[in-house]
């Protein structure tokens, strides 16, 4: 190996993200808070008052309807975890480092696989999308993003790949998108929530209760449409999962 092809190896060697945190402490979260949260820093992660089902999910990046098993307390206990790691790394490398993480701690044990579920295909409803193309405006002021509340979300720029992943967590079920729409849109969706879509948040009020529901409201609002069809999904289930000791 020549001495150039050697300082390069080397290079890649020293710059290679870290395979797993540090140190790590995971504790029970007894505040009784609703609230939950994380925070980055280059060396640093901290996960707070979140509970095991969230943390898997964000680890494996599955959405709810992909996660089979567990005990109760997946969803009801809530974690504090403060992670450090032997150098800086990204967010999505602290996600990853968190899997091995819990693994440990938590004597997580998984696997995958597929399949038949119940699932959506998005497409364009008679008449075409009413979607309207995002274009910023000379003394537009307003930010790019999405205002999301039970039973609405209002989008000034919105990423349409975002407004589809919303749909599966809101729908839980996958939702397939066959429009061929791409970019930033605007837009405004109000709808009335049922038992079955618990997800909507936030502090806006919901709409009138004599309003559509979501899959009328898609296909008025949004001149799209939501077809109920069955597709293999790949799911993750959980073969073992315990308590950690506190630290």
């Amino acid at each position: 190996m020549t001495p150039a092809i050697v300082a390069l190896t080397c290079a890649a060697l020293a710059q290679s993200p870290p395979a797993a945190f540090e140190v790590a402490t995971v504790k029970l979260n007894k505040s009784g808070a609703r609230a939950m949260g994380n925070h980055f820093d280059p060396e640093r992660g901290t996960w707070t008052n979140t509970p095991l089902r969230v943390l898997i999910m964000n680890t494996y990046r599955i959405q709810g309807y992909q996660l089979v098993g567990g005990p109760s307390w997946l969803s009801s206990d809530t974690w504090d975890i403060e992670a450090k790691t032997e150098g800086p790394s990204t967010i999505a490398q602290k996600f990853q480092m968190l899997q091995p993480l819990l693994e440990d701690r938590f004597k997580l044990k998984v696997h995958r696989e597929t399949r038949e579920m119940p699932e959506y295909r998005l497409v364009i409803a008679k008449g075409g999308s009413r979607l309207r193309e995002y274009r910023k405006e000379d003394g537009d002021t307003r930010r790019e993003g999405t205002r999301i509340g039970r039973g609405l979300i209002d989008g000034h720029g919105s990423d349409f790949n975002g407004f589809v992943g919303f749909l599966r967590s809101e729908l839980g079920r996958p939702v397939v998108d066959a429009t061929g729409l791409t970019g930033k849109f605007d837009f405004k969706l109000e709808w009335v929530p049922d038992e079955s879509q618990p997800n909507s948040g936030g502090d806006v009020p919901p709409p009138d209760a004599t309003g559509a529901s979501i899959f009328a409201a898609i296909q008025e609002q949004l001149g799209l449409k939501l077809e109920a069809m069955k597709g293999p999904v790949e799911m993750l289930m959980i073969d073992h999962v315990e308590k950690p000791s506190e630290n």
